[in-house]
């Protein structure tokens, strides 16, 4: 029940896993797409993938681009870490990784060493060069990465695809969601008397939640005590001349700005706290970022709920997307969760011969993966030393409130130890590897002061040469085309050095893979 990207990707996927079932999908004209989200992990790939639909048939309907990873900027003051990436992180870092943890671990312990993130990180280098990440079929190495793209239009494909493959659609305004003597869903009332009868329903109603918490009452945890932001303005701006591949999130007086580079514009938004800024504020502010007029393009402001439900499968529903939760989209990990959610379902509900016998571990470990998002994007308040404006002494005031888990792995890290033990140990490190913590806590230069480091010996200097890393990435680096000459490729229908065919395995194969797969939204 409900159209929109997570709707078509759950009717999208059921259709493709559950292929002896009719999966029908309902929506209401009525119902418009929040979109406030235009960016992905690497997820949405192994999801096209594992669907057989290749990259030259959707990227350019979708005004879709390649995305490295996502640049911060001006979320720390610090001297020399007032930006960095924040990478999709690929096997061939792996050696880079080490050489960053090696350093960090060093100038923690105040040897002034380089330990800038983006130094170690061959995407970080592409993206600076606003280079495509594929790279040639005989090139050694695989690159990671994830897309820009305009929600609407991906729901939209998604939507002709579905159908196209024997999702059966049907617009309709739902009146009633009729419940049986058990407690169960019965069946979805239309208007003028037409009901819809069916074994299972996911809730894909965005944040109206018409099943999960409107008739079935499911609790809702917020947020608000950690995440302060509930209100976004967007806009779009015209296209660049050079098409980056990154996501660029700027802090802002109250929040913070993203800029997400498509084929034909730019989709920028404002993140904010309504406890801080008002709406015309907010907007005012955005424009002044953006240098555009008051009569220059359209504004659109967005509510926004945030936290999860205390459950999202209930009885014979499943909640997906909005209806299940929300999270700011620092960190682009709206479709990742969906994909996750709907991956684990699938598994355990066929685990479970199409019964409820492992509703309770679905909801467990869903539940772990919005908090462990939840703690990683309240990191990046709690680790800026922004104090400029009463929204930032707020965000680094509330430290308190962060979890238990998330104070144990900051106190590691302040204290010089590895960190890898404290995420272990917390499940911190199930949805973000350690590599993903260190880049953000390196990042943002969480380390001693500049004036208290001492030189390092020059056994230690030797042991990272940041030299022959920055000629490697170069050397690597001529393998690549720039962005805008891998998109011109794909409007031909063709793909940039026939990417398609770095996948040898069946459809039957990728579907097997990605449900086989309880992956995590960042590596």
């Amino acid at each position: 029940m409900g159209g929109g990207t997570a709707g078509w990707m759950t009717a999208m996927l059921f259709q493709h896993a559950f292929q002896d079932c009719t999966i029908t999908l309902v929506e209401s004209a009525a119902t418009g797409i929040i979109g406030v989200g235009e960016g992905s992990t690497p997820a949405l790939k192994a999801f096209m993938d594992a669907l057989g639909i290749s990259e030259s048939e959707w990227m350019s309907v979708c005004q879709a681009t390649y995305k490295s990873g996502i640049s911060f900027r001006g979320w720390s003051t610090r001297n020399g870490f007032e930006e960095y990436f924040h990478p999709f992180f690929s096997h061939f870092d792996r050696d880079h990784i080490k050489a960053l943890i090696f350093n960090s671990e060093l100038r923690r312990a105040g040897k002034r060493v380089h330990a800038h993130p983006n130094l170690f990180s061959y995407a970080s280098y592409l993206a600076a060069n606003s280079l495509c990440p594929i790279t040639p079929y005989a090139f050694p190495f695989e690159v990671q990465y994830g897309y820009h793209f305009n929600a609407a239009m991906l729901g939209s494909f998604l939507k002709e695809k579905a159908i196209e493959r024997g999702v059966v659609w049907k617009s309709a305004h739902v009146e009633n969601i009729a419940l049986n003597a058990e407690g169960d869903i019965a069946h979805l009332a239309f208007e003028g008397g037409a009901i819809l009868e069916g074994d299972f329903f996911v809730d894909c109603t965005g944040f109206a939640s018409l099943i999960t918490g409107k008739t079935l009452g499911t609790p809702f945890i917020p947020y608000s005590d950690v995440l302060f932001n509930d209100r976004a303005v967007t806009l779009a701006s015209p296209v660049e001349k050079v098409i980056s591949t990154q996501t660029v999130a700027t802090a802002l007086n109250n929040g913070w700005a993203w800029k997400i580079p498509l084929q034909n514009r730019v989709g920028n938004g404002y993140v904010y706290s309504s406890a801080f800024c008002s709406e015309a504020e907010a907007e005012e502010e955005l424009r002044a970022h953006l240098n555009m007029n008051n009569g220059e393009g359209e504004a659109r402001h967005l509510k926004m709920r945030v936290g999860r439900a205390k459950t999202m499968w209930n009885r014979n529903s499943l909640a997906v997307g909005l209806s299940q939760g929300f999270l700011e989209p620092l960190e682009a990990t709206a479709l990742a969760l969906v994909q996750l959610t709907l991956v684990r379902f699938v598994k355990l509900y066929k685990a479970g011969v199409y019964t409820n016998q492992y509703a309770e571990q679905l909801n467990s470990e869903i539940a772990e993966a919005f908090d462990n998002v939840k703690d990683y994007i309240h990191t990046h308040y709690l680790t800026s030393d922004r104090e400029d404006t009463p929204y930032w002494r707020a965000c680094r005031q509330n430290s308190a409130a962060a979890s238990n888990r998330l104070k144990l792995v900051l106190q590691t890290w302040l204290s010089g130890a590895d960190i890898s033990e404290a995420l272990q140990s917390t499940g911190l490190n199930r949805h973000y590897k350690v590599n993903s913590w260190v880049y953000l806590l390196s990042g943002m230069g969480i380390f001693p002061p500049e004036h208290q480091l001492v030189q390092a010996s020059p056994d230690d200097l030797a042991k990272v040469p940041l030299d022959s890393i920055v000629d490697f990435f170069e050397r690597c680096a001529l393998n690549h085309m720039p962005q805008a000459e891998a998109l011109n490729i794909l409007r031909t229908g063709a793909s940039p050095f026939s990417v398609e065919g770095r996948n040898k395995a069946s459809k039957e194969q990728a579907l097997a893979r990605l449900l086989g797969l309880n992956f995590a939204v960042s590596s």
